[in-house]
């Protein structure tokens, strides 16, 4: 799952708490170029997009987005930052579908305490309250006569094209808006149940690291293992070495990834981020 919005402190954040939840998650910059950008789109099954329900939305995140869409992956806006004087996820759903040019449907709404300070999200679809200690309670009549019209606009959208809700937003057909909270970690459970399954990549490709000497990696139908290789990006290739693999999930070190798996790998010389690794 690819992560990115207007704050890169808050992409990582929330990469490393869809971590803590077995989803292979990288956040990325802003500044990629095009063929790398496509390239990346390309090997992640998910994108999720932060906006600030102060600040808004990064407009210079909007292509990452549209080629997620022409390739059918799933795609969540993630409002955050969200306090007594914003919100309103309906509103921030409906910024988003103007900046983002395709209708995102709020999906999950915050729950709030005395303090109104977010402390869980309410599924409109099914009407469970989801918190983060991992808890999930059902639903309540009170909460689903409250989000009638949310639940309603989604089904109705999901029978347009033919399936049903969950189904929709997973396959990339229908956009998700969904409420995040980076103090109480309200909404990554939420979003990290709803992540599509994982499928291999049509190649090995370079996503971005979290160090300047660091890459990821995700293996495509061959896999990959140390020793050496060959960096491809567009038609300039450039001999390497795969010096050491970490799964990103699991802090083993691999001598092999096996089809799908991603993982932190120190390359030599650094390939460019969105080039395509060959083994051997």
């Amino acid at each position: 799952m690819l992560v990115f919005g207007l704050r890169e402190t808050q992409a990582r954040w929330l990469a490393l708490r869809l971590r803590d939840h077995e989803v292979a998650a990288v956040a990325v910059p802003p500044d990629l170029p095009p063929s790398a950008a496509q390239a990346v789109c390309s090997a992640a099954d998910a994108g999720v997009h932060l906006m600030s329900a102060a600040q808004g939305l990064d407009g210079s995140f909007l292509e990452y987005w549209q080629l997620l869409a022409e390739a059918g992956k799933a795609r969540f806006v993630a409002v955050h930052d969200l306090g007594p004087a914003t919100l309103d996820v309906n509103e921030a759903a409906a910024i988003a579908s103007r900046v983002l040019e395709e209708d995102v449907l709020p999906t999950t709404l915050p729950l709030l305490d005395d303090a109104e300070a977010v402390i869980g999200v309410l599924d409109v679809l099914t009407g469970e309250q989801w918190f983060p200690g991992g808890s999930v309670e059902p639903a309540r009549d009170d909460f689903s006569d409250a989000v009638a019209a949310e639940t309603n606009t989604w089904f109705d959208e999901a029978d347009s094209v033919g399936t049903d809700p969950v189904a929709a937003f997973r396959e990339g057909m229908i956009a998700a808006a969904v409420t995040l909270d980076s103090t109480s970690n309200a909404g990554v459970g939420w979003l990290a149940a709803h992540v599509p399954g994982r499928t291999t990549p049509l190649a090995t490709t370079v996503l971005p690291g979290e160090h300047q000497d660091m890459r990821f990696v995700t293996a495509g139908p061959d896999g990959l293992a140390l020793g050496a290789a060959t960096s491809l990006q567009g038609t300039r290739t450039e001999r390497v070495r795969i010096e050491s693999l970490a799964s990103l999930l699991t802090p083993d070190l691999r001598s092999r990834l096996e089809p799908g798996e991603v993982a932190a790998a120190r390359i030599m010389p650094v390939p460019e981020v969105g080039s395509l690794l060959l083994g051997g």
